[in-house]
């Protein structure tokens, strides 16, 4: 059961290759033809392939295939050239604004995967890593305080500074120490008696960057896949307690006009913690340009972010097409409001254990558990070269987008 909440929260980003599309198909010499593509019976690393009725062992195979798909791959030429990108920026902050590896019971996320994912991060050169520490009640429950909880333990035994202030983040670069701190990619839970009471609570806790909604409407505002609603009455209050209490506002998971509404309310700059451009893929988690320019307007910053589903139609996330995403929002709201994101799961596995076999609810026909690429934490590198070689960006601009953009925007929040 676990699992499969964890597979219910990740299905929007990994299954972003479903569509309305139909099952009839055409048998053909190895597999079949279908609307999503060659479905083979026979090769487990063929794009699409058939699970069913196949041994534990096969399935074995694919998993293994998709899990080593998830990280893309790079020549070693590009490889020497993130290197360089890495040494030459070496002493300035730089900042992976979302992780999703909390240690999260409901998620199956274990001390391993928050101390994988923090490993990753300290090893690819990142500053600060912002782990998701909830989502949604229907997927959390009232689990939030004992996340928190293990999740802190389990930052202490890491040795990662957990951060409060911007200057605790300047301290953890100083220091050679991983900074960490929460966000959540959603809020109904401080809906649950009184609001404001909640958001003391989330601040006090390290709750540092907040959501209102995980992808759904919910009594504070419209989320990203149902459409245009905005922020409600009560959502208005929450952009109040939230400037109050230092938290800064993020309207990833929630509509253009949650984006635009929070952006117009919010007295503070406000965030797009993980989210791409709808311009470029017309994908419902992507931003309008509406959206983007409200967020620019009031100071905030856009991190697009490197999970394949939300980057292109094939699912590929290269560091390429991720700097198309950053330049296109900074030539929207300027260089000085991008900033980067992995959203890389870091027990991505478990996903794929269950949804291979599992045809009833991932058909290979219609193109579930196809391999999708996600940039980690070592890729902000191979970004930041395209955006020297290919877009001639300075040495101030790539310092702003590896950190400083964000930098400015947290201390603007958290003062």
């Amino acid at each position: 059961m676990k699992k499969l909440f964890f597979i219910i929260a990740l299905a929007t980003s990994i299954g972003a290759f479903a569509h309305d599309i139909g099952h009839e198909h055409t048998h053909v010499e190895g597999g079949w033809d279908s609307e999503a593509g060659f479905v083979s019976n026979t090769d487990h690393t063929a794009h699409l392939w058939n699970s069913r009725g196949k041994s534990k062992e096969e399935i074995a195979q694919r998993v293994a295939f998709l899990a080593e798909a998830y990280v893309p791959s790079r020549t070693p030429e590009q490889e020497k050239r993130a290197a360089e990108a890495k040494e030459k920026y070496a002493e300035y902050i730089a900042i992976n604004s979302v992780m999703p590896a909390a240690v999260a019971p409901a998620m199956a996320m274990g001390v391993e995967h928050f101390h994988k994912g923090l490993r990753e991060n300290h090893e690819a050169g990142i500053t600060l890593t912002s782990a998701s520490v909830y989502n949604t009640k229907s997927i959390f429950g009232d689990t939030l305080p004992s996340i928190i909880k293990n999740t802190d333990l389990a930052s202490d035994e890491f040795g990662a500074l957990k951060v409060k202030s911007a200057e605790d983040i300047r301290a953890a670069k100083e220091s050679g120490r991983l900074a960490v701190m929460y966000n959540t990619q959603g809020a109904d839970y401080v809906l649950d008696g009184n609001m404001e009471d909640n958001m003391k609570w989330s601040a006090a806790n390290g709750i540092r960057v907040m959501n209102t909604t995980y992808n759904n409407d919910n009594d504070l505002a419209g989320g990203g896949s149902k459409g245009t609603s905005g922020l409600t009455k009560k959502g208005l209050k929450f952009v109040k307690y939230a400037n109050e209490q230092g938290i800064v506002l993020d309207c990833s998971h929630a509509s253009n006009q949650t984006c635009i509404d929070t952006a117009e309310a919010s007295s503070k700059p406000i965030v797009a913690s993980h989210s791409n451009v709808y311009e470029l893929y017309n994908h419902s988690r992507n931003l309008s340009d509406n959206a983007i320019l409200a967020i620019g307007r009031k100071g905030g910053a856009v991190c697009p972010t490197g999970a394949g589903g939300f980057l292109s139609a094939d699912g590929s996330a290269t560091p390429e097409v991720f700097a198309e995403h950053v330049v296109y929002v900074a030539n929207l709201i300027g260089k000085d409001k991008v900033c980067y994101s992995t959203d890389a799961v870091h027990n991505v596995m478990d996903f794929y254990e269950i949804a291979v076999p599992n045809t009833d609810v991932y058909p290979p026909e219609l193109g579930m558990a196809a391999p999708i690429e996600n940039l980690h934490a070592k890729h902000i590198w191979d970004v930041v070269a395209v955006l020297e070689d290919k877009y001639n960006w300075n040495h101030d601009e790539i310092v702003g987008f590896l950190g400083e953009n964000l930098m400015r925007v947290y201390s603007a929040n958290w003062k």
